[in-house]
């Protein structure tokens, strides 16, 4: 796709847009919990777009285009009805609770639940592996644009790490929040621009579903089976309510619980309804550019016929939008890395009297450091993309250790410190076991239900019947009781 002057035009404006919002948010940072936690004073429906912003990345255009290609609308019913229902359920049970907490990190109140060492555990392990998460979603991105517009894979990783790193580092979640925002707009218009061309070329709903394939209006796949939802269900409501450290911030950053309940609801809503915008154009791709060689290029195609017969600079604003996809989630996660190293490894381990100014320019410099190496594992990823692939299997196999005494440990009471630890251990060596164990004396590959839910089954189960048999002593019983009234409802 070649880029005219108009396009380069329109993404260097968004570019010092996005640079400029995040220094005047700069101006609202007085304090550790205002560069973290917003100052507990993010209106709620800023932080229902930013969690769900904070939710896609340039994964959603390209990654589901083939399913979506292939497959027809039940891509819908498997990406957007789940989210929908953990954010409902969440709308109730975690949401108003992250708030009552009154934290400035996700596993600041693991050491009043269970202890110190159990708060630190969780920290270091979320951290160790996930900015290899990030470095993959900027290298899908760079892919992404890379096809879009021919600009190197390299320049465009280096670039959008720097100007995501950057941003954040002077406002911190401000400039997190208050960039979601734009980026939702810019990639809201782009998307509704292109569902209503779309639209018009394929001759409306009902005459695009009669025109594509046999079973492609379908709700359901066959592909995918009942035991497989109800797995990704799980991880979904677990990584969607708190156990991605950075959608837990959205919630506690707002200051009262009713207001965290909205945002979960308008956040649930808005991913039941939003991928439509996402879906339609791929969907409509066979009608409206014949059949695409590669999936993955489906939404591309599609946006490329369009928006260049529109107006000059379309192109430079759809770019903006793919840039506004994954820039969101990447902010997101590196403003919460820095938030857990800053706080629950940093005060916590070398210097529990540091001032509030000193730890602000901890969170600085922890930020551009979890910025760069998620650019060099970016870079990484374009030698190594298997390797790197088997390093966020690991990450998702963490994932669910340390979500399930971190957001079952606000419900259930009795489980101490031993049983969130036991857990997390239990639940990792469950992985290596089915993941890597089975197929190594059958011969035969295990799924991601299977090792997956097998993974979250042990490691909820030893979390939840360990407090059945160890009890607390009378001095931590009584820590947990505090808390527990805390974040009840009364």
């Amino acid at each position: 796709m070649l880029l005219q002057s108009a396009d380069y035009i329109v993404i260097l404006i968004y570019t010092i847009l996005v640079s400029a919002i995040g220094y005047y948010a700069k101006s609202k940072v007085k304090n550790i919990e205002d560069y973290f936690a917003g100052g507990r004073s993010v209106p709620w429906w800023m932080a229902a777009v930013s969690h769900h912003m904070s939710g896609y990345s340039a994964f959603a255009f390209v990654g589901h285009a083939t399913v979506a290609y292939m497959s027809g609308f039940s891509i819908w019913t498997f990406f957007a009805v789940p989210i929908f229902i953990a954010m409902i359920i969440g709308s109730y049970i975690w949401a108003p609770k992250w708030v009552r907490l009154d934290v400035v990190t996700p596993v600041q109140y693991l050491e009043q639940r269970f202890d110190l060492k159990t708060r630190k555990l969780f920290a270091w392990s979320g951290i160790s592996i996930k900015f290899v998460d990030e470095g993959v979603k900027l290298y899908s991105l760079a892919v992404i644009v890379h096809v879009v517009t021919g600009f190197p894979i390299e320049v465009t990783i280096i670039a959008c790490g720097l100007v995501t790193m950057l941003y954040i580092m002077f406002g911190g979640l401000w400039a997190t929040m208050l960039t979601d925002f734009m980026q939702f707009v810019v990639q809201f218009v782009t998307s509704l621009i292109l569902v209503y061309v779309v639209m018009n070329a394929v001759g409306g709903w009902s005459t695009m579903w009669e025109s594509l394939p046999e079973g492609h209006s379908s709700i359901f796949s066959d592909a995918i089976s009942p035991w497989f939802m109800i797995v990704y269900l799980f991880v979904i409501i677990l990584s969607y309510n708190g156990g991605t450290w950075g959608l837990a911030q959205r919630f506690y950053s707002i200051g009262k619980p009713g207001d965290a309940k909205k945002a979960a609801i308008l956040s649930a809503c808005l991913y039941l309804v939003y991928p439509f915008a996402i879906y339609i154009p791929i969907w409509s791709a066979r009608l409206v550019i014949g059949e695409v060689e590669n999936p993955e290029h489906a939404y591309v195609l599609v946006a490329q016929k369009f928006f260049s017969e529109i107006t000059p600079g379309m192109i430079g604003l759809f770019v903006s939008s793919i840039f506004a996809a994954t820039m969101s989630m990447i902010s997101s996660d590196l403003n919460s890395l820095a938030a857990v190293f800053t706080k629950d490894i940093y005060q916590r381990s070398f210097n529990s009297s540091a001032s509030e100014k000193k730890l602000v320019s901890i969170g600085m410099v922890s930020t551009i450091v979890f910025g760069l190496l998620t650019i060099v594992s970016a870079l990484i990823t374009i030698q190594l993309e298997g390797a790197f692939n088997t390093m966020v299997e690991w990450y998702a196999a963490i994932l669910g250790p340390i979500s399930i005494p971190l957001l079952f440990g606000m419900l259930f009471r009795k489980p101490t410190w031993r049983g969130a630890i036991y857990s997390w251990v239990a639940g990792f060596i469950t992985f290596l076991v089915a993941k890597y164990g089975v197929p190594l004396l059958t011969g035969v590959q295990t799924e991601f239900a299977f090792y997956t839910g097998l993974e979250l089954l042990v490691s909820f189960t030893v979390f939840y019947f360990e407090g059945i048999i160890n009890k607390p002593t009378d001095g931590k019983s009584a820590q947990v009781d505090e808390l527990f009234d805390k974040v009840s409802n009364n």
